[in-house]
């Protein structure tokens, strides 16, 4: 859904006129951190050789999320970004007490055409993910919200993933009509060289 709400978001700013250049130069707080992140997400591909490293795995990929956090905490000022924090701290609460691990409501997967995400499950190669049939409070937070078939990606989301989508999808176009005035800059620097050999 993240990579939907990335082209639908550079889509609509394209369409009212807003400028790419502007996602090419945005100023991101703390972007050392994402590749922190991203180096922690991928952990389990370079501890799979060797034994008893799940839990490590699972640790460090939760911890990935809450660097993100901190990532969207310093960025607060682009729009969107909040609704994007909400989202993913309703996600990391949710995991905090499932054992680091995000709960899948196994309702509903067969019939949305997600068997690689049961039989994952079921053998324990989706180490992030936990089987729930949880109920009432837990179950809102949980992944539960299927987007099956006809859909060229099936899949299975949380009211936070939504939110942190929506929350992205808001930032680009926010972005993307952001006013520039690397122009003006120039222009004023003209000027005041003209003065200066005028007099």
């Amino acid at each position: 859904m993240f990579l939907e709400a990335v082209a639908l978001g550079l889509f609509i700013g394209g369409f009212k006129g807003g400028r790419l250049t502007n996602i090419i130069d945005m100023n991101i707080r703390g972007w050392y951190l994402i590749i922190l992140s991203l180096f922690l997400s991928m952990s389990p591909i370079f501890l799979r050789n060797f034994d008893n490293i799940t839990n490590t795995s699972v640790m460090l990929m939760f911890f990935s999320m809450v660097i993100l956090l901190v990532v969207l905490i310093l960025n607060l000022d682009k729009k969107g970004v909040w609704l994007v924090l909400v989202g993913g701290l309703f996600n990391v609460a949710i995991m905090a007490f499932n054992a680091f691990k995000m709960p899948v409501m196994m309702s509903g997967l067969e019939g949305a055409g997600m068997t690689s995400l049961i039989e994952g499950l079921a053998d324990g190669s989706i180490i992030n993910y936990v089987a729930s049939e949880a109920t009432g409070a837990m179950q809102v937070f949980a992944k539960f919200i299927i987007v099956p078939k006809p859909y060229p990606f099936p899949k299975i989301l949380t009211i936070g993933d939504i939110m942190m989508s929506i929350g992205m999808l808001w930032m680009i176009v926010g972005e993307m009509m952001r006013p520039s005035y690397s122009g003006r800059g120039k222009m004023v620097q003209f000027s005041y060289g003209s003065a200066i050999k005028r007099r």
